[in-house]
Protein backbone atom coordinates (compact mmCIF):
# COMPACT_ATOMS: atom_id res chain seq x y z
CA UNK A 1 0.00 0.00 0.00
CA UNK A 2 0.94 3.42 -0.84
CA UNK A 3 -0.53 5.76 2.13
CA UNK A 4 -2.34 8.55 0.75
CA UNK A 5 -0.28 10.98 2.80
CA UNK A 6 2.18 9.67 -0.38
CA UNK A 7 -0.40 10.31 -3.34
CA UNK A 8 1.23 13.88 -3.75
CA UNK A 9 4.84 12.66 -4.62
CA UNK A 10 3.32 10.06 -6.53
CA UNK A 11 1.17 12.08 -8.98
CA UNK A 12 4.12 14.77 -9.33
CA UNK A 13 6.87 11.47 -10.08
CA UNK A 14 3.88 10.59 -12.79
CA UNK A 15 3.58 13.25 -14.26
CA UNK A 16 7.30 13.36 -14.87
CA UNK A 17 7.34 10.20 -16.35
CA UNK A 18 4.54 10.80 -18.50
CA UNK A 19 6.57 14.46 -19.25
CA UNK A 20 9.39 12.17 -20.57
CA UNK A 21 7.49 9.81 -22.79
CA UNK A 22 5.57 12.20 -24.28
CA UNK A 23 5.97 15.97 -23.28
CA UNK A 24 4.01 18.40 -22.01
CA UNK A 25 1.24 17.55 -24.04
CA UNK A 26 1.21 14.18 -22.70
CA UNK A 27 0.83 15.08 -18.88
CA UNK A 28 -2.08 17.54 -20.24
CA UNK A 29 -3.86 14.29 -21.66
CA UNK A 30 -3.53 12.91 -18.46
CA UNK A 31 -4.78 16.07 -16.28
CA UNK A 32 -7.98 15.86 -18.41
CA UNK A 33 -8.51 12.29 -17.89
CA UNK A 34 -8.69 13.42 -14.25
CA UNK A 35 -10.97 16.10 -14.76
CA UNK A 36 -13.43 13.65 -16.49
CA UNK A 37 -12.95 10.66 -14.25
CA UNK A 38 -12.20 11.60 -10.58
CA UNK A 39 -13.55 15.55 -10.21
CA UNK A 40 -15.74 14.59 -12.69
CA UNK A 41 -17.26 11.29 -11.57
CA UNK A 42 -20.83 11.22 -10.93
CA UNK A 43 -20.57 7.48 -9.18
CA UNK A 44 -17.73 9.03 -7.05
CA UNK A 45 -19.93 11.27 -4.09
CA UNK A 46 -16.95 13.03 -3.13
CA UNK A 47 -16.53 13.86 -6.51
CA UNK A 48 -16.83 17.80 -7.17
CA UNK A 49 -19.25 17.12 -9.55
CA UNK A 50 -21.34 15.16 -7.41
CA UNK A 51 -20.96 17.95 -4.73
CA UNK A 52 -22.43 20.89 -7.50
CA UNK A 53 -25.32 18.45 -8.64
CA UNK A 54 -26.47 17.63 -5.08
CA UNK A 55 -26.56 20.94 -4.02
CA UNK A 56 -29.35 23.74 -4.88
CA UNK A 57 -26.72 25.50 -6.78
CA UNK A 58 -23.82 24.61 -8.43
CA UNK A 59 -21.41 27.52 -6.52
CA UNK A 60 -22.71 26.49 -3.22
CA UNK A 61 -21.92 22.94 -4.54
CA UNK A 62 -18.23 23.75 -5.76
CA UNK A 63 -18.10 25.79 -1.94
CA UNK A 64 -19.09 22.97 0.35
CA UNK A 65 -16.87 20.58 -1.94
CA UNK A 66 -13.48 22.85 -1.49
CA UNK A 67 -14.31 23.02 2.34
CA UNK A 68 -14.64 18.96 2.59
CA UNK A 69 -11.19 18.58 0.73
CA UNK A 70 -9.12 21.18 2.24
CA UNK A 71 -10.16 19.96 5.55
CA UNK A 72 -8.96 16.67 4.75
CA UNK A 73 -6.03 17.78 3.51
CA UNK A 74 -4.82 20.20 6.68
CA UNK A 75 -4.40 23.31 4.93
CA UNK A 76 -3.84 26.85 5.76
CA UNK A 77 -5.78 28.94 4.51
CA UNK A 78 -7.98 32.27 4.38
CA UNK A 79 -10.84 32.31 2.42
CA UNK A 80 -14.05 35.27 2.28
CA UNK A 81 -17.17 33.76 0.76
CA UNK A 82 -19.34 36.75 -0.53
CA UNK A 83 -22.75 34.82 -0.82
CA UNK A 84 -25.15 37.34 -2.12
CA UNK A 85 -22.52 37.64 -5.38
CA UNK A 86 -21.51 34.12 -5.22
CA UNK A 87 -17.88 34.81 -5.06
CA UNK A 88 -15.09 32.94 -2.82
CA UNK A 89 -11.74 34.46 -2.53
CA UNK A 90 -9.10 32.28 -1.36
CA UNK A 91 -5.21 32.40 0.22
CA UNK A 92 -3.79 28.73 0.03
CA UNK A 93 -0.92 30.41 2.62
CA UNK A 94 0.57 27.07 2.85
CA UNK A 95 -0.76 23.93 0.81
CA UNK A 96 0.52 20.87 2.68
CA UNK A 97 0.69 18.70 -0.30
CA UNK A 98 2.68 21.39 -2.50
CA UNK A 99 4.62 21.84 0.96
CA UNK A 100 5.80 18.35 0.82
CA UNK A 101 6.59 18.32 -2.42
CA UNK A 102 8.87 20.99 -1.42
CA UNK A 103 10.42 19.46 1.23
CA UNK A 104 12.10 16.37 0.14
CA UNK A 105 15.46 16.51 -0.47
CA UNK A 106 15.94 13.68 -2.77
CA UNK A 107 13.30 14.45 -5.25
CA UNK A 108 12.01 17.32 -7.73
CA UNK A 109 8.77 18.47 -7.88
CA UNK A 110 7.02 18.12 -11.32
CA UNK A 111 8.00 21.70 -12.98
CA UNK A 112 3.95 22.39 -13.69
CA UNK A 113 3.12 20.56 -10.84
CA UNK A 114 0.59 22.70 -9.52
CA UNK A 115 -1.05 23.48 -12.85
CA UNK A 116 -3.04 20.65 -12.93
CA UNK A 117 -5.42 22.40 -9.96
CA UNK A 118 -6.15 24.91 -12.85
CA UNK A 119 -7.09 21.98 -15.19
CA UNK A 120 -8.96 19.40 -14.00
CA UNK A 121 -11.26 21.45 -12.27
CA UNK A 122 -12.36 24.20 -14.49
CA UNK A 123 -12.96 21.66 -17.23
CA UNK A 124 -15.98 20.77 -14.62
CA UNK A 125 -17.03 24.06 -13.33
CA UNK A 126 -17.53 25.48 -16.51
CA UNK A 127 -20.48 23.58 -17.97
CA UNK A 128 -22.16 24.68 -14.94
CA UNK A 129 -21.55 28.71 -15.14
CA UNK A 130 -18.74 28.53 -12.66
CA UNK A 131 -15.10 30.23 -13.61
CA UNK A 132 -12.05 29.24 -11.31
CA UNK A 133 -9.34 31.54 -11.12
CA UNK A 134 -5.60 30.69 -9.39
CA UNK A 135 -2.34 32.31 -8.77
CA UNK A 136 0.59 30.12 -9.11
CA UNK A 137 3.40 32.79 -8.89
CA UNK A 138 4.56 32.11 -4.90
CA UNK A 139 4.37 27.99 -5.48
CA UNK A 140 8.05 27.54 -4.49
CA UNK A 141 6.55 29.07 -1.09
CA UNK A 142 3.89 25.96 -1.33
CA UNK A 143 1.35 29.60 -1.31
CA UNK A 144 -1.17 30.49 -3.86
CA UNK A 145 -4.64 32.72 -4.50
CA UNK A 146 -7.65 31.70 -6.21
CA UNK A 147 -10.97 33.17 -7.35
CA UNK A 148 -14.52 31.22 -8.02
CA UNK A 149 -17.49 33.44 -9.50
CA UNK A 150 -20.69 32.91 -11.68
CA UNK A 151 -18.82 32.94 -15.23
CA UNK A 152 -19.03 36.53 -16.77
CA UNK A 153 -19.43 38.12 -13.31
CA UNK A 154 -16.02 38.68 -12.31
CA UNK A 155 -15.21 40.90 -9.42
CA UNK A 156 -13.04 43.81 -9.52
CA UNK A 157 -10.17 42.53 -7.58
CA UNK A 158 -6.37 41.82 -7.40
CA UNK A 159 -6.29 37.65 -7.03
CA UNK A 160 -2.97 37.61 -5.04
CA UNK A 161 -4.51 40.28 -2.63
CA UNK A 162 -7.18 38.01 -1.10
CA UNK A 163 -6.88 39.17 2.55
CA UNK A 164 -7.85 42.51 1.52
CA UNK A 165 -10.88 42.11 0.31
CA UNK A 166 -13.48 44.05 2.25
CA UNK A 167 -15.89 42.08 3.93
CA UNK A 168 -19.39 42.65 5.76
CA UNK A 169 -22.00 40.73 7.44
CA UNK A 170 -22.94 38.78 4.68
CA UNK A 171 -20.04 37.42 4.23
CA UNK A 172 -17.93 34.48 5.81
CA UNK A 173 -14.84 34.15 6.68
CA UNK A 174 -12.86 31.10 7.13
CA UNK A 175 -9.27 31.14 8.90
CA UNK A 176 -8.24 27.77 8.54
CA UNK A 177 -4.66 26.70 10.20
CA UNK A 178 -2.88 23.84 9.58
CA UNK A 179 -2.87 22.03 12.86
CA UNK A 180 -7.13 22.68 13.33
CA UNK A 181 -6.92 19.05 10.72
CA UNK A 182 -4.98 16.05 10.21
CA UNK A 183 -3.65 15.39 6.58
CA UNK A 184 -5.44 12.29 5.92
CA UNK A 185 -7.26 12.57 2.55
CA UNK A 186 -8.44 9.15 1.71
CA UNK A 187 -9.77 10.41 -1.55
CA UNK A 188 -6.20 10.28 -2.72
CA UNK A 189 -6.00 6.88 -2.73
CA UNK A 190 -8.95 6.77 -5.86
CA UNK A 191 -6.49 8.97 -7.64
CA UNK A 192 -3.50 7.27 -7.16
CA UNK A 193 -4.81 3.91 -8.50
CA UNK A 194 -6.37 5.78 -11.35
CA UNK A 195 -3.48 6.67 -12.43
CA UNK A 196 -1.73 3.34 -12.46
CA UNK A 197 -4.64 2.19 -14.47
CA UNK A 198 -3.76 5.16 -17.11
CA UNK A 199 -0.63 3.87 -17.31
CA UNK A 200 -1.36 0.29 -18.03
CA UNK A 201 -4.59 1.04 -20.42
CA UNK A 202 -2.17 3.78 -22.03
CA UNK A 203 1.05 2.28 -22.40
CA UNK A 204 0.80 -1.65 -20.78
CA UNK A 205 1.23 -4.02 -18.16
CA UNK A 206 5.08 -3.59 -17.73
CA UNK A 207 4.53 0.35 -17.51
CA UNK A 208 3.08 0.23 -14.33
CA UNK A 209 6.09 -2.08 -13.52
CA UNK A 210 8.29 0.28 -14.62
CA UNK A 211 6.73 3.59 -13.18
CA UNK A 212 6.43 2.16 -9.74
CA UNK A 213 9.98 0.29 -9.54
CA UNK A 214 11.08 3.78 -10.45
CA UNK A 215 9.05 5.37 -8.33
CA UNK A 216 9.96 3.81 -5.18
CA UNK A 217 14.12 3.59 -5.80
CA UNK A 218 13.32 7.06 -5.68
CA UNK A 219 10.76 8.03 -3.25
CA UNK A 220 11.90 5.08 -1.15
CA UNK A 221 15.38 6.00 -0.91
CA UNK A 222 15.21 6.60 2.94
CA UNK A 223 13.51 3.81 3.77
CA UNK A 224 15.43 1.63 1.45
CA UNK A 225 19.15 2.74 3.31
CA UNK A 226 17.45 2.69 6.65
CA UNK A 227 16.68 -1.32 5.35
CA UNK A 228 19.97 -1.63 4.05
CA UNK A 229 21.66 -0.56 7.24
CA UNK A 230 19.11 -2.24 9.94
CA UNK A 231 17.83 -4.95 8.18
CA UNK A 232 14.19 -6.53 7.94
CA UNK A 233 13.17 -4.75 11.88
CA UNK A 234 13.82 -1.57 9.94
CA UNK A 235 11.02 -2.92 7.04
CA UNK A 236 8.81 -4.21 10.00
CA UNK A 237 8.85 -0.65 11.57
CA UNK A 238 8.25 1.15 8.41
CA UNK A 239 4.89 -0.60 7.55
CA UNK A 240 3.61 -0.36 11.70
CA UNK A 241 4.28 3.48 10.99
CA UNK A 242 2.53 3.35 7.51
CA UNK A 243 -0.65 1.64 8.73
CA UNK A 244 -0.59 3.89 12.13
CA UNK A 245 -0.71 6.65 9.77
CA UNK A 246 -3.65 5.45 7.87
CA UNK A 247 -5.81 4.45 10.83
CA UNK A 248 -5.44 1.18 10.50
CA UNK A 249 -3.22 -0.35 12.55
CA UNK A 250 -5.67 -3.33 14.00
CA UNK A 251 -5.11 -5.08 9.84
CA UNK A 252 -1.37 -5.11 10.16
CA UNK A 253 0.47 -8.51 11.86
CA UNK A 254 3.64 -9.10 11.88
CA UNK A 255 6.14 -11.85 12.63
CA UNK A 256 9.82 -11.30 12.54
CA UNK A 257 12.69 -13.78 12.83
CA UNK A 258 16.57 -13.37 12.37
CA UNK A 259 15.95 -14.50 8.59
CA UNK A 260 12.58 -13.77 7.64
CA UNK A 261 9.52 -11.23 7.81
CA UNK A 262 6.28 -12.20 7.75
CA UNK A 263 3.62 -9.64 7.20
CA UNK A 264 -0.08 -10.48 7.08
CA UNK A 265 -3.11 -7.63 6.25
CA UNK A 266 -6.35 -9.15 6.67
CA UNK A 267 -7.99 -6.78 4.69
CA UNK A 268 -6.97 -3.39 2.87
CA UNK A 269 -8.22 -0.29 4.41
CA UNK A 270 -8.37 1.17 0.81
CA UNK A 271 -10.17 -0.79 -0.45
CA UNK A 272 -12.62 -1.02 2.00
CA UNK A 273 -12.79 3.05 1.90
CA UNK A 274 -13.28 2.40 -2.53
CA UNK A 275 -16.21 0.15 -1.60
CA UNK A 276 -17.90 2.77 1.10
CA UNK A 277 -17.53 4.92 -2.41
CA UNK A 278 -19.54 2.52 -4.35
CA UNK A 279 -15.75 2.57 -6.73
CA UNK A 280 -13.86 -0.23 -7.60
CA UNK A 281 -9.83 -0.52 -7.40
CA UNK A 282 -8.48 -1.38 -10.61
CA UNK A 283 -6.79 -4.76 -11.80
CA UNK A 284 -3.31 -2.45 -11.25
CA UNK A 285 -4.18 -1.93 -7.63
CA UNK A 286 -2.26 -4.96 -6.66
CA UNK A 287 0.94 -3.49 -7.66
CA UNK A 288 1.63 -1.02 -5.11
CA UNK A 289 1.95 -4.45 -2.97
CA UNK A 290 3.38 -6.52 -5.34
CA UNK A 291 5.60 -4.02 -7.57
CA UNK A 292 6.61 -1.80 -4.84
CA UNK A 293 8.02 -4.16 -2.04
CA UNK A 294 9.47 -6.14 -4.70
CA UNK A 295 11.31 -3.07 -5.93
CA UNK A 296 12.38 -2.53 -2.28
CA UNK A 297 13.57 -6.17 -1.63
CA UNK A 298 15.53 -5.88 -5.02
CA UNK A 299 17.37 -2.54 -3.51
CA UNK A 300 18.29 -4.05 -0.50
CA UNK A 301 19.66 -7.64 -1.95
CA UNK A 302 16.53 -9.40 0.05
CA UNK A 303 14.21 -11.71 -1.66
CA UNK A 304 9.82 -11.30 -1.42
CA UNK A 305 7.66 -13.50 -2.06
CA UNK A 306 3.68 -12.52 -2.19
CA UNK A 307 1.90 -15.71 -0.80
CA UNK A 308 -1.57 -14.40 -1.23
CA UNK A 309 -4.06 -11.52 -2.43
CA UNK A 310 -7.46 -11.74 -1.87
CA UNK A 311 -10.47 -9.24 -3.25
CA UNK A 312 -10.72 -7.31 -0.12
CA UNK A 313 -6.81 -6.44 -0.15
CA UNK A 314 -6.42 -9.07 2.54
CA UNK A 315 -2.98 -10.32 1.85
CA UNK A 316 0.32 -11.99 2.69
CA UNK A 317 3.75 -11.33 2.13
CA UNK A 318 7.28 -12.04 3.20
CA UNK A 319 10.67 -10.59 2.92
CA UNK A 320 13.97 -12.85 4.03
CA UNK A 321 17.82 -12.85 3.67
CA UNK A 322 18.41 -14.69 0.50
CA UNK A 323 21.00 -17.33 0.85
CA UNK A 324 24.40 -16.86 -0.63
Amino acid sequence: MISCTEFIPLYSEFFTFLDKRGGHDAVMRYWIHVSDNSIGDRTNPNSLISFIERADDPFKGAVAYWDHTLTEEACDQYAVIDHKNQVKYSHMRHCPSRGRLNAFEHIEPYYDYCKHCDVIYQRVLEPFGITHEIDLSRIDNAECNGLIYKTGHRPDVDITKTEEVPTDDSMTIIDMKAEDNKYLHRDFHLIGDLALSYCGEKFGDNCVVQFLTEFTNRYYAPQIEDIKNRGLVAIKEWLEELYEIEEASEVLHTELTDDCLTVTIDKSPVIEYMHSLNQEPSRYYIEETRTVYNAVADACNLGFTLNYYKEDGATQFKFFKRAF
